[in-house]
């Protein structure tokens, strides 16, 4: 991006007040010309191009004061505007900077685009004081003018380059872009003792992702221009490489050598800078050829960074640090490594506050240090892949972000913890009201919720409810999961029922594994990855570790655990136990706000002996025979309950069955049809759908057979297709369905 320099800020300001000083309405090319020509170092070179500065300077200023005419205005703080003429100069003077590869539109650039208006009074002295445009641009790309900018010993093309490559990042601090660091005392610290030692005086920063090492390196930039830092530190510069722009375009063999040899041949002749490389692993092979790393980067480094004559900063991750950094100990030698950690949420805290200001003036809002608790806590618990402070900076960004977006001029823009609520709801994917926290009524309801649609379990349910309000509480380890059962009992008793219902009332994805697919030992692979050696390790993170990333509140069910190979229980201690789970190939996955739930049909055998109903011996044989033969010591230990199904009575049956027929009524009301049952038909269904060996699932077969088959025909070509009423009556041992056609929708049909 292209900006003016310090210098031409300063220059454009002035000229400016030079405009309202003489009561002029417009900033003319003759106010900036003259501002220029009042700084000492663009007189510097004039003299060194050998032109009269003091008739151009003396003709401009008698032009001001008497060939322009004044105005007077009632309101002294109207500025004066600035011409066409004007503008057309600096949009030249920008696209001269832009196609020469620059950053940064200086004082020259804007004088040399002034020799292009051939009808000026500026073109005209300048001319008139021996400014030839054409002689002074080579003036210009010669050394000489290169040498007068910093240093006499720094070639222009070293000049270009290091302009090109790098950005200097205390004139970002000075420009107000960077932003004070705070809480990273210990950091800043281990870098200044680093930067003053004789030699390998070079730091290599490791840390996640979002901790906040680029932001220690700007703050090491602010920090110097604030005087905040070592005597011995007080003038350097920090200029932060580009490796891709010095990639960029770099076609033939030699190019990009030839690059950063000038960059750095620029900062060791400038002296007192520092040079910081973001994401440090991109020097290992950068710039190579043949894919070969002998003339990468990181090599073309090594002998500068033994010296001490150029002090380096880098930055990383823990992957990368022990991808490249580890695997080349030449390199790893010549740096001292700085371990930047996840600050906690009292100095998370203590940054927001501190940088609250800034967003408040870029957005035009006013940040609540409600919403900025908000943010530290919502999510530290529900985005458990990313760090802090970035992920609550990022929040309270968004935040401030959504005002421009909905662009309401009556809004009151203020950020309450609402509005970061709101934001991280659409992140996760989660109701507002459940990361709100303010689902005190749903709670309390939860136990009658799930009483309501699974029938003749309340004993379980009554456990998984309690568990739920004590993390819900607060009281909670916070490294273990919401909760870790067993569902025992037989089949369709309601136990995967049991957890889609909870997830649903929770308002949380349910992430549903089928055991019966991860019978072999092998197939444990696709759960956590495949192992070292084998196709796809470094990239397959395996399926349970993507759910969990992808979705760390859920609830969490392995369907018929007994199907699996016991190899699978055992990848679950670490999840029980620590709330994570970590891949083959070193990923982790979060899960501590993850219910687990395991469903079995251990013990069905035993439980058919009795066909009434289960007895207290045969639930205490159920959880001490059939649990103790299938799961090891260790995984029952961390089992919150095993939580054992009653096998269903014929009561039971009875409202299930009416859950069924409810559900059905649901289905045909959209098509306009009124639906009655009998009782003799309930009493049929009860009936024939009860087995108490195979639970609920006999009926829905029952329900398919006797009436969705024949209802879908009346529907499809009966009297049915247009809407009316219908009733299901059971006799002459046999389900009728009495349909009367309606009349009104049958007319306007026709």
């Amino acid at each position: 991006m292209v900006e003016p320099s310090k210098e031409l800020q300063l220059v454009f300001d002035k000229a400016i007040n030079d405009a309202k000083k003489l009561m002029h309405e417009y900033v003319t090319l003759e106010h900036l010309l003259y501002a220029i020509f009042c700084e000492e170092k663009f007189c510097n070179i004039i003299e060194m191009f050998g032109a009269d500065k003091e008739y151009i300077k003396s003709n401009l200023e008698h032009h001001l004061k008497t060939n322009m005419g004044e105005i007077i205005t009632e309101n002294d703080k109207v500025k004066p505007k600035k011409t066409h003429t004007v503008e057309r100069v600096l949009n030249r003077a920008f696209t001269q900077v832009l196609f020469a590869g620059r950053g940064t539109i200086d004082l020259t650039d804007v004088v040399l685009s002034m020799l292009s208006e051939r009808k000026s009074v500026s073109t005209f002295y300048l001319e008139k004081g021996g400014i030839d445009k054409n002689k002074f641009a080579e003036f210009l790309n010669s050394e000489i003018e290169e040498g007068l900018l910093d240093d006499d010993e720094i070639s222009g093309e070293a000049r270009r380059a290091l302009r090109a490559f790098t950005t200097n990042l205390n004139d970002q601090v000075t420009r107000g872009k960077v932003d004070p660091i705070i809480g990273r005392g210990s950091e800043l610290e281990s870098l200044a003792l680093a930067l003053g030692r004789r030699q390998k005086n070079n730091v290599l920063m490791v840390g996640d992702p979002g901790v906040g090492k680029t932001a220690i390196a700007e703050g090491l930039a602010y920090n110097i221009e604030n005087n905040m830092v070592p005597s011995f530190l007080k003038e350097y510069k920090v200029y932060n490489l580009d490796i891709g722009a010095m990639l960029a375009g770099s076609k033939y063999r030699g190019d990009f050598e030839e690059r950063f040899k000038l960059v750095l041949s620029a900062l060791t002749k400038q002296g007192k800078t520092i040079m910081f490389i973001d994401e440090a692993h991109m020097m290992n092979g950068a710039g190579a050829g043949g894919g070969s790393n002998s003339n990468d980067l990181a090599n073309m480094l090594k002998p500068a960074l033994t010296k001490g004559d150029l002090k380096v900063v880098a930055s990383t991750t823990w992957e990368e640090y022990r991808k490249y950094f580890e695997a080349d100990r030449a390199l790893m030698r010549r740096f001292q490594r700085v371990t930047v950690g996840e600050p906690n949420k009292n100095t998370t805290r203590d940054i927001l506050l501190g940088i609250k200001k800034y967003y408040e003036k870029f957005h035009g809002t006013t940040i609540t240090e409600e919403a900025i608790d908000s943010a530290i806590k919502l999510s530290v618990k529900y985005q458990t892949d990313k760090k802090l402070p970035d992920k609550a900076i990022d929040l309270i960004d968004i935040a401030c972000s959504r005002f421009k977006v909905d662009d309401d001029a009556s809004a009151e823009k203020i950020v309450k913890a609402s509005n970061i609520e709101f934001e991280l709801a659409k992140i996760v994917d989660m109701p507002t009201e459940r990361i709100a926290e303010k689902e005190t009524d749903s709670l309390a309801n939860l136990e009658k919720n799930l009483k309501g649609v699974v029938y003749g379990q309340d004993k379980a349910i009554e456990s998984i409810v309690d568990k739920v309000l004590v993390n819900q509480a607060g009281l909670k380890a916070d490294d273990k999961p919401i909760g870790s059962f067993v569902f025992m009992g037989p089949t369709g008793t309601g136990k995967t029922e049991t957890a889609k219902q909870l997830a649903k009332n929770l308002g949380v994805k349910l992430v549903r594994f089928d055991m019966s697919e991860y019978q072999e030992r092998h197939s444990v692979a696709k759960l956590i990855g495949s192992p070292p050696g084998y196709v796809g390790y470094e990239e397959n993170n395996g399926i349970l570790i993507t759910q969990l990333q992808e979705s760390p509140n859920c609830v969490l069910l392995l369907d018929e655990i007994e199907k699996a190979h016991p190899d699978v229980s055992q990848i679950l201690l670490q999840l029980m136990d620590n709330g994570k789970v970590t891949g083959s190939n070193g990923k982790v996955a979060d899960a501590r706000n993850c219910t687990l739930i395991l469903t079995t049909n251990l013990g069905s055998h035993k439980a058919e002996q009795n066909t009434i109903g289960f007895t207290k011996e045969l639930e205490q044989q159920y959880e001490d025979t059939d649990l103790k033969q299938f799961f090891a010591p260790e995984f029952r230990n961390r089992l919150d309950g095993t939580i054992t199904f009653a096998k269903l009575s014929k009561e039971v049956m009875m409202k299930i069955v009416g859950k069924f027929l409810v559900e059905l009524k649901n289905m045909v009301k959209d098509k306009d049809i009124a639906l009655t049952i009998t009782d003799e038909t309930l009493d049929y269904l009860v009936d024939k759908g009860f087995d108490p060996k195979m639970g609920a699932r006999p009926l829905q077969r029952v329900i398919d057979k006797d009436i969705k088959r024949k209802l879908a025909r009346e529907m499809l070509f009966g009297k049915l297709k247009n809407g009316g009423s219908l009733t299901i009556d059971y006799r002459d041992k046999e389900v009728k369905l009495d349909c009367v056609e309606d009349e009104i929708s049958e007319t306007i049909w026709n």
